[in-house]
């Protein structure tokens, strides 16, 4: 009898301690996964911060402003940025401006992605697209969409056919803005300034 009771003792603790195993290695999982979360998405900030940071400023073609030596990326002038009509599927929804060589997107540098914490890189260089969204009343709003990705996160893998592989992390991020203008009395340091901005976090990101 003695024996049949230490046998069922024994066996508890031994469910017991499997069952403490377990949930230490969820806890440790999840831990895990929302570290490379929050990596991705300080990443996808990064990149949409510096594409508003770049639109502030004039890209050459504004008549009589002096540009004080200050001018966006070629890749971000007003000439050659995306419009997007009212009612037209917007351009960030196309896969094809997001996966593979010929995208529209701007990438980061590596010094501009490592940025944010020293000693930590991304599996995957961050991103942004700018477009010129139409308006109901015909103003023009500057959209613009930016992803970021976790250490864990291969490079150039899961992110050319949309899907995030195990332990890594993507975040999207888009604000739109209603952007002034200068005039030719400003410092073009100053940059346009920020009429209106709204920001929110993508859900459901295209894909190829």
């Amino acid at each position: 009898m003695t024996l049949l009771v230490v046998m069922v003792l024994l066996l508890i603790l031994g469910q017991s301690a499997a069952a403490v195993l377990r949930n230490a290695a969820s806890g440790e999982r999840f831990a895990h996964n929302l570290r490379q979360q929050h990596l991705a998405q300080q990443q996808a900030e990064l990149a949409l911060r510096y594409c508003e940071a770049e639109l502030r400023k004039p890209d050459g073609s504004e008549a009589g402003l002096p540009t004080d030596g200050v001018l966006r990326i070629p890749s971000l002038a007003e000439a050659g940025l995306t419009r997007t009509a009212w009612d037209a599927p917007p351009a960030w929804q196309q896969g094809a401006n997001w996966f593979g060589m010929a995208g529209a997107r701007v990438v980061l540098t590596r010094d501009m992605a490592g940025g944010l914490a020293a000693g930590i890189t991304p599996g995957r260089l961050p991103e942004c697209l700018v477009e010129l969204q139409e308006l109901a009343d015909g103003t023009l709003a500057h959209v613009i969409t930016a992803r970021g990705f976790s250490p864990a996160y291969p490079a150039g893998t899961g992110a050319e056919s949309g899907a995030t592989p195990a332990g890594g992390a993507v975040v999207w991020v888009q604000s739109i803005l209603l952007l002034g203008t200068l005039a030719p009395a400003d410092d073009a340091r100053m940059g346009r300034p920020i009429l209106d901005r709204l920001w929110r976090r993508i859900l459901q990101p295209p894909s190829s």
